[in-house]
């Protein structure tokens, strides 16, 4: 049976083709690489890889840092929504449906009717995910094309991934089912800095109706983003077809999604590869 990690990334990549940081505190930026951890039975037998889950994304470099994009002319990234003060995005998995918060729901969670931001979702079959990110920008590397220069890239090994797209907020609440058919409301409760008070924090916390289920939130009180929710990873091999993004004016097709080393998971049982 997988953990609560690998379902809820595997949940997420198969609805959005991005994956979710199960650590979103920990920074992704756009052109980082590295390997996705393939387990025990991976090629490599390195101490450190044996000890990580597998399916996570383990940085190795940057090719900014390196200068990998400068040698093969990838643009820097563009970050889009920088001025929006307000809105909050919402991923789920598949089998998540939107319904309203219904007066059951909120009186459960009372907390839930002074929550500017909310939504609530059932599961129609098996267990669900959600993802939420208030006040996000897109970091992305554009046109997406142009990284597939990076597959002569001599400084790059074989079986690499790249980070192409990123996330970035200053809240996040992420929330995984328990048991399927069920039904979470999620919302965020924010109040503005007391009037002369000299401070420009914000008191917010999330909330959620159901008990049952792996939930996690962070708030950052100045609104600063750095939380790193979601990122896009390509896969630095040749491919025709490609789920990804592609550049009006960007001749070359992107590099196809990295997929992550198992079969979907069916309500907590592994697939084939």
């Amino acid at each position: 049976m997988p953990t609560s990690e690998r379902l809820f990334v595997d949940l997420i990549v198969r609805s959005s083709h991005k994956y979710p940081n199960w650590d979103p505190e920990v920074s992704v930026n756009p052109g980082d690489y590295g390997r996705i951890t393939q387990g025990r039975k991976a090629k490599l037998r390195i101490a450190f890889w044996r000890k990580k889950p597998i399916g996570v994304f383990l940085k190795e470099g940057n090719i900014y840092e390196e200068g990998i994009a400068e040698k093969y002319d990838i643009p820097k990234p563009v970050e889009h929504g920088v001025d929006s003060t307000e809105g909050t995005t919402w991923v789920t998995s598949r089998n998540a449906q939107q319904v309203s918060v219904d007066a059951d729901i909120a009186g459960q969670t009372p907390a839930l009717v002074e929550c500017s931001v909310k939504a609530s979702f059932k599961f129609n079959s098996n267990k669900g995910a959600v993802l939420a990110m208030d006040n996000d920008t897109i970091l992305t590397i554009s046109p997406p094309g142009r990284l597939r220069r990076l597959l002569a890239a001599k400084e790059l090994q074989k079986g690499y991934v790249i980070v192409s797209e990123v996330h970035r907020c200053s809240s996040y609440a992420r929330f995984l089912s328990s048991s399927a058919g069920a039904t979470v409301a999620l919302g965020l409760s924010a109040q503005p800095p007391i009037a002369n008070v000299g401070s420009a924090k914000v008191d917010a916390k999330w909330v959620h109706s159901s008990s049952a289920g792996n939930f996690k939130a962070r708030v950052n009180k100045e609104g600063k983003r750095v939380f790193y929710p979601l990122f896009r990873l390509v896969a630095l091999k040749e491919s025709g077809v490609s789920t990804g993004l592609r550049g009006e004016l960007d001749e070359d097709p992107p590099l196809p999604d990295a997929e992550p080393p198992w079969g979907p998971l069916e309500d907590g049982e592994e697939g084939q590869p």
